[in-house]
């Protein structure tokens, strides 16, 4: 979207980065993470966060109304129940997030945490990757896959920051 903002002798300053974003935010997760590779620090334990991600939405294309849809909104906030209704991406955040145990695919106890999920001590999540650069980008390639596929592509995730607590966050965007 170009903006014009005013004239600087004959020529015609515009804005071309004006645009409308929407955030919203995730948050109350309780997980427990090992990092095992942080052999210098106490990261190597398992250790719990609550964590909660912000994502960025803008939409795929600004050339009609800005953006945004029929509502005026870049995204529906009340879309990302389970369908009929929205696009499931809640159930998928709690399904990941809540109440997990955060383990790398390479992890040397992976066995051991395996059959704490197998006696039911633990709800087993294994990952690609560990640690909050890993989250966050793992939120925002998830969504905008979903999104792609449950809202014609029309509004995108351009951001998405995973905190492991107030003071500690990592961000991933385009």
């Amino acid at each position: 979207m170009v903006k014009s903002i005013g004239l600087l002798g004959h020529g015609l300053i515009t804005n071309n980065m004006a645009k409308y974003q929407s955030t919203k935010l995730f948050d109350n997760y309780s997980v427990a993470i090992r990092q095992w590779r942080a052999q210098h620090s106490h990261c190597q334990l398992l250790h719990g966060y609550a964590l909660k991600f912000k994502v960025w939405f803008e939409a795929a294309d600004t050339t009609n109304n800005d953006g945004l849809d029929e509502m005026n909104w870049i995204v529906d906030y009340g879309g990302f129940k389970d369908a009929p209704i929205g696009n499931g991406l809640k159930s998928w955040m709690n399904d990941m997030w809540d109440h997990t145990t955060l383990i790398e695919k390479d992890d040397p106890q992976l066995e051991t945490f395996t059959y704490l999920e197998e006696l039911g001590l633990c709800k087993l999540v294994i990952m690609e990757k560990m640690g909050a650069e890993s989250c966050a980008k793992l939120v925002f390639d998830h969504f905008n896959k979903r999104l792609a596929l449950t809202d014609g592509g029309r509004c995108k995730v351009v951001k998405v920051e995973c905190f492991e607590n107030d003071k500690n966050s990592s961000i991933y965007k385009e």
